[in-house]
This record gives structure tokens, C-alpha cells and sequence, in this order.
């Protein structure tokens, strides 16, 4: 399977497009868009061969498919994995990333990058493949490396400023869900998790649910996920939540549904 973009995307404009390449376990995803132009958002995704070592399999993709080495007016790659952290801007220190990733998991990747979270006061410690990182950082021209969880959580605090006292995040991948818990503006949980099937996403929601202290009848589960997961889930979950907001995914021009981070990254930059 190939990674499809829009035809009039060529060397000769591609200079107008912001873009991002999307990796996590099992794939990567393309996707990007001119600024200035509404319509001309795109995404595509590939599944990656599980048979090769990780870093085989994205080299494949990327010298399979020319318009990777485009140069683009900015250009993200985003870390869609678990291990990352939120550390305090007041006690963060650049030389002890490795150190404090270390203390919070117990084989955190050799390469450890952070992202300024300014509306929170924070940085965001994420790890990377270090020959991954080292691909990249040659093979396109100035990228900015960010994790997934940091675009949602500045488009989720934005979201938060309404009448609720207190509003759930939940947005659900293939096999992982990420949650961040609001009050207003204020953050009061935040995590991923590996989840197999509906059971493990009703149970760790209910968990948060009950953990943050969120009230029944007046505070809010705003759920990003595919139709098919959230009618299965809203049946179980009305029982225990009443008010339940779900947010569709955006869908790509051929179909495709567009992750809740990556949607969250190009409007954060818009």
C-alpha cells in the first residue's frame, strides 16, 4: 500500500504546505495543508512491516514515497507513543531529561526530547527511537520534533472554558487511549493507556471518572472516537454519566479518519 497525496502538491509549491509525519508502533500517517487555503487540508496513512526493525521499515516508506524530502514552509514529526511525562517549567533542568525519564519508566528510549508547554507552565519529556530521530533530523530540513499528547492538551484546556465545573478528554486510537481531565482551565490528570477492546476503555474511564472526583450528573465526558466505538460505549456509559458530548473524527478526502492529535496540531498552528 502506498501513501497517496493530492496531485498538485509538487516541488514546484510545496514550499506553501505545512505537513506532519505521524509515527507510532505500527504505522505512520502524512498528512498537511496550505495555511491560507480551507480546502486544502489532506492525510494519508501506512501500516508499517512488522517483519523489519522499526527504523528499516520507516526508511522503506520514506525513499518509496519522493515527496517526503520536499522542502516545506514546517514541518512536524509527532511521537504518538506512552512514554512521555509532564514536568514543572520551575524545576525542569535540560541536562536531567534522562534522568527524570528514567525515574518514571523503567526502559525509556536512549533519546529524550521535550516540548514547551507554556499554557500549563510544564514541558512535555517524550522518548524516540534514537536512530529514528537521527533519520529525520538528516533527511528533512529543520523538523520540529512534538509529542501527540501536547497539541490535544492545549486544544482541550481552550475547550475546557465553558459552564462545566469539571470535563473529561478521552480520545481513542486503534489501540491506546489518551485522557486529560479539566477543571476549566486547570489540569488535573492526564495519561495514556494500551486498551484492547471496549471493556478496557468503559474501565478507565469510569476509573478517572471516579479518581478526579467528577460529579455524575453535572460534569462532562467529551469523547473523540469513531461512530462504532461510541455508540457501543455511550450505552454502557449513560448509565453513569450524563452529560457525554461526542466530537467525530475529521475525515480525510479518501475516507480515512483523522487522528484527534494530529487535527489538534494544524489548528493549534492555524
Amino acid at each position: 500500500m502506498n501513501l497517496c497525496v493530492p496531485d498538485i502538491l509538487t516541488t514546484g509549491n510545496s514550499e506553501k504546505y505545512t505537513v506532519s509525519i505521524r509515527l507510532w508502533p505500527d504505522g505512520l500517517s502524512f498528512a498537511g495543508h496550505i495555511p491560507s487555503e480551507k480546502d486544502s487540508f489532506f492525510y494519508t496513512e501506512i501500516e508499517i512491516d512488522r517483519t523489519k526493525p522499526y527504523i528499516k521499515a520507516i526508511k522503506d516508506i520514506f525513499f518509496a514515497h519522493p515527496f517526503f524530502a520536499y522542502a516545506y514552509q514546517h514541518t512536524c514529526v509527532i511521537c504518538a507513543n506512552r512514554q512521555y511525562t509532564l514536568i514543572p517549567a520551575n524545576i525542569f533542568v535540560e541536562q536531567q531529561k534522562e534522568q527524570l525519564m528514567s525515574f518514571v519508566f523503567s526502559s525509556p528510549e536512549e533519546k529524550i526530547l521535550h516540548d514547551n508547554l507554556d499554557e500549563f507552565d510544564s514541558k512535555v519529556l517524550f522518548g524516540i527511537q534514537p536512530k529514528v530521530y537521527d533519520f529525520f533530523s538528516r533527511m528533512l530540513i529543520n523538523p520540529i520534533f512534538t509529542h501527540a499528547i501536547t497539541a490535544q492538551l492545549i486544544q482541550w484546556k481552550h475547550r475546557s472554558l465553558t459552564a462545566y465545573p469539571k470535563q473529561l478528554f478521552v480520545a481513542l486510537h486503534k489501540d491506546t487511549m489518551d485522557a486529560a481531565c479539566f477543571y476549566r482551565e486547570n489540569l488535573l490528570f492526564v495519561n495514556s493507556f494500551q486498551v484492547d477492546d471496549s471493556a478496557d476503555m468503559l474501565y478507565y474511564i469510569l476509573y478517572i471518572w471516579k479518581q478526579t472526583g467528577m460529579d455524575q450528573q453535572k460534569d462532562k465526558l467529551v469523547l473523540f472516537a469513531n461512530t462504532e466505538t461510541y455508540q457501543t460505549l455511550k450505552e454502557n456509559l449513560q448509565t453513569y454519566i450524563l452529560q457525554i458530548e461526542y466530537v467525530q473524527p475529521r475525515l480525510s478526502s479518501t475516507g480515512l479518519a483523522v487522528p484527534p492529535d494530529v487535527t489538534a496540531l494544524f489548528q493549534c498552528e492555524s
